[in-house]
């Protein structure tokens, strides 16, 4: 059986390249499953609503005895009514399977487990008693890779960008992975999310409103009764689609890590860094990577619960 040997330079900047293409790999092809999910959601989304209005116009046309109004058209509405609620069951039961769902999710956790990597190669941090072996490092990139052995993975020309130094200065590092990741994505991500759910609030309460004033309407008007069951549609769908989304645990979620990040570097800048040796940094480094995998495995959990309601 070889022996694991401690890699050199040049070693390491391979075993770099070769890790950092898969993050970027598996990125793009996360970033493209989530970019369809979404999509699809909001197809499926207007579908229902449209399907809902609709099917209430051609119930309702016959009535409005409007000169001229050809009489094919309360037909044609049903008929588009049926078309649209048909399609909305098929795309959420064919295109948005669990499946797709999870491989989403399995293709972002690969990513962000390559990239975790990357930045303990680049910053000399070993994430094993071993230390930073040739054994040690095919060994993870295997264990990694076979996460998503069944994902077909997205091509990616340009596998290299933004790739980290071998020998990355502690410094660097703060501001290209810790302060990236709060600046540029935990703490915008969650005032995306806080204003998607703030919105989807205020239309529900909108929504409601007009309920009640068509139902003070109803008494004098039968054909208004049609329009509050599409209101309560309309809004189902909405809530739905924000459930589907989870924003109040990604607001949640962000926020946290964007806490706990900030927490670890005030904490290096106080104390750490006037540490002699190297024990200090890379207790700092892993500690960073590790509340970094805590949110990517706390929403592996928040969609495996997902799957089990």
């Amino acid at each position: 059986m070889p022996t694991s040997t401690l890699l050199d330079d040049e070693s390491l900047n391979a075993a770099l390249k070769y890790i950092w293409g898969q993050y970027k790999t598996w990125d793009l092809t996360a970033v493209a499953l989530k970019s369809k999910m979404v999509r699809w959601r909001d197809i499926i989304l207007v579908l229902s609503i449209s399907g809902a209005i609709l099917g209430t116009l051609s119930q309702q046309i016959v009535n409005w005895r409007i000169n001229g109004l050809p009489t094919w058209l309360a037909a044609t509405f049903g008929v588009l009514s049926g078309g649209a609620l048909g399609l909305a069951a098929y795309f959420t039961n064919e295109v948005l399977r669990p499946e797709t769902e999870a491989a989403a999710v399995q293709s972002r956790a690969a990513a962000e487990a390559f990239k975790r990597e990357a930045y303990l190669l680049a910053t000399g941090v070993p994430s094993s008693a071993a230390g930073i072996t040739a054994d040690g490092l095919l060994e993870k990139a295997k264990q990694i890779r076979s996460s998503v052995v069944n994902i077909v993975p997205v091509a990616n020309a340009k596998h290299l960008d933004d790739m980290p130094p071998v020998g990355m200065a502690i410094d660097d590092y703060i501001a290209q992975r810790l302060d990236q990741q709060v600046d540029e994505y935990y703490l915008p991500q969650a005032r995306v999310n806080a204003d998607k759910l703030a919105r989807g609030r205020k239309l529900s309460v909108l929504l409601g409103a007009v309920a009640v004033v068509l139902g003070i309407w109803s008494a004098q008007s039968a054909t208004v009764a049609g329009w509050i069951a599409v209101i309560g549609t309309v809004t189902a769908a909405i809530a739905a689609r924000q459930y589907a989304s989870r924003y109040q645990f990604l607001i949640v979620s962000f926020q946290a890590t964007a806490d706990r990040l900030q927490w670890l570097k005030t904490k290096w800048e106080i104390e750490g860094k006037n540490q002699t040796g190297d024990d200090a940094k890379n207790a700092f480094i892993l500690s960073t990577e590790d509340t970094l995998s805590l949110e990517n495995n706390a929403w592996m959990a928040e969609w495996i619960k997902k799957q089990d309601e």
